[in-house]
């Protein structure tokens, strides 16, 4: 119980403070005793209302009218009933907002939007019958709501939201980064704003505000909502430094261009921020989708190669057993039919292999996992023979591919496939005569593809299956299929570049 007294009696001598610092400070610039509560003090004690226990209200209430009641005082103002009532009418819309006030940071905002324009209305009112200018009072509301409410937040989340470390020798050991780089920036376009403030002619004084735009903007880019709170902080020190005159038209002028650019920058942050949530989710997405594309292609894979084996074994044996009895019939048959007839299973069933084999080398190229990628490329040559139809291949192994560094299956069978597919193409269509395929791996795999043949129209690019399923299925895993021809220049060809990442 002695814990939560004195916990109350250090959040009153603090809010007393600040709250005294604050008003002297709007006072300065609104120069009007009541009005000035209005300001920076009533935004500070929204502030920190919003984001601390009601346990400790009593303590920041209690502070805020013993102050006013000892200012009216010392001072003599009669009319501070009004600002007295005013911070008591405030209490039931804070106790209401609290409730809304969680999730997400921007429902906060919502609800800071919303407590300001209610606890800003409430002084109008109140004010209506002690004051003339009622609009004024909401502007001065709205402005230091709008500057002091999110500053509240960003310390709150600051101390209270992130996870801290506790202070060991290993944390005492690790140097601190102070991003020194990022200060001094900010810093000169401060000083900027306040020397363009103070410095330009009459004449150009009305275009200076449009400079504060630019460490709001800087800002927002690079902290999205709580950097664009920090350059209109900064511009707002800015703008209260270089005021020159004591007149209510200017006091209401440099009110309203606090207010338009927090308002701005806030929602230009909250948007620039949003966007990089969105961007942030959609290549967690990406990524995710890439993974289980990845897991597909090699679950698939795999089944293929279980299929194909299982096929090769069974049919082979089979047939190979056929076969035999084909051949037992002929030695025991004598007739000429019965030699025919066996004669018949035995093409047949020599049909079935030759054609079992074609079906089972475009399901699983069985010469891939025997002998692996740089043979089956070889075994492919000889087997479209290549040379017998006017084609040259020069094949190029980088020195990493030479040492045998062993690739994922999906690699293998993407690259196979994508030089079976070429190849093919170069045959039967590019009238080419040398070709050169060149595999380097290092940290990526990289496969090249040429062919000095006629080419084809641009738009006629990937129009085929064999090719455009290549193509989807490097993407999938997340690799790069650039595919250019010249089909009307004096250097005609086709180049294929395929980049895989080392999965």
């Amino acid at each position: 119980m002695s814990s939560y007294w004195i916990k109350l009696f250090c959040g009153w001598l603090l809010v007393s403070c600040s709250w005294f610092c604050l008003w002297v400070l709007s006072y300065y610039f609104i120069l009007n005793l009541e009005l000035a509560i209005l300001f920076f003090p009533f935004a500070l004690r929204l502030g920190i209302t919003l984001h601390t226990s009601k346990h400790f209200w009593p303590a920041i209430y209690g502070a805020e009218l013993l102050l006013m009641m000892s200012l009216a005082i010392l001072l003599e103002q009669s009319q501070w009933g009004a600002v007295i009532v005013a911070s008591i009418c405030s209490i039931p819309i804070t106790w209401c907002a609290q409730k809304f006030y969680f999730g997400s940071q921007l429902r906060r905002l919502y609800v800071m939007g919303a407590v300001i324009i209610s606890i800003a209305l409430i002084n109008s009112l109140t004010f209506y019958f002690w004051f003339d200018n009622t609009w004024i009072v909401f502007l001065i509301s709205i402005t230091g709501g709008l500057m002091l409410v999110p500053s509240c937040y960003l310390v709150w989340s600051y101390l209270f939201q992130n996870t801290w470390i506790p202070l060991t020798v290993n944390l005492v050991a690790k140097p601190v980064d102070m991003r020194s780089r990022h200060i001094v920036f900010y810093l000169l376009l401060f000083i900027l704003n306040i020397v363009v403030q103070l410095g330009l002619p009459d004449d150009l004084r009305r275009f200076a505000p449009f400079c504060l735009a630019i460490p709001i903007i800087l800002l927002a880019f690079r902290y999205g909502w709580k950097g664009a709170l920090l350059g209109t902080l900064l511009n707002s020190v800015a703008l209260i430094a270089a005021r020159n005159g004591t007149n209510n038209m200017e006091i209401t002028d440099l009110l309203l261009s606090l207010s338009a650019q927090s308002l701005t920058g806030i929602l230009l942050g909250i948007g620039i921020q949003r966007q990089r949530e969105l961007n942030h989710q959609l290549r967690y997405e990406l990524g995710r989708n890439h993974s289980l594309s990845r897991e597909l292609i090699k679950t698939e894979e795999s089944i293929r190669k279980d299929i194909a084996r299982e096929l090769h074994d069974e049919i082979g044996q089979n047939i190979t057993a056929i076969r035999t009895q084909a051949n037992i019939i002929k030695r025991v048959e004598n007739t000429l039919v019965g030699e025919r007839c066996a004669s018949i299973i035995e093409n047949l069933s020599l049909n079935i292999y030759d054609t079992t084999k074609g079906l089972l080398t475009r399901l699983r190229p069985k010469t891939l996992d025997d002998l692996g990628l740089q043979e089956a490329i070889h075994q492919l040559i000889r087997e479209l023979e290549c040379e017998l139809n006017g084609l040259i291949v020069t094949i190029i192994w980088n020195d990493s591919v030479k040492q045998g560094i062993e690739l994922s299956d999906a690699t293998n069978v993407t690259l196979y496939r994508i030089c079976q597919e070429a190849l093919n193409n170069m045959i039967k269509y590019a009238q080419a005569t040398e070709a050169t395929v060149e595999l380097t791996i290092n940290h990526e795999v990289h496969l090249t593809i040429k062919d000095n043949g006629i080419g084809f129209k641009q738009e006629d690019t990937l129009s085929g299956f064999g090719l455009r399923g290549m193509r989807e299925r490097v993407q999938v895993l997340g690799g790069k299929f650039i595919l250019t021809t010249q089909s009307e220049s004096l250097i005609s060809g086709t180049e294929l570049k395929v980049v895989l990442p080392m999965l």
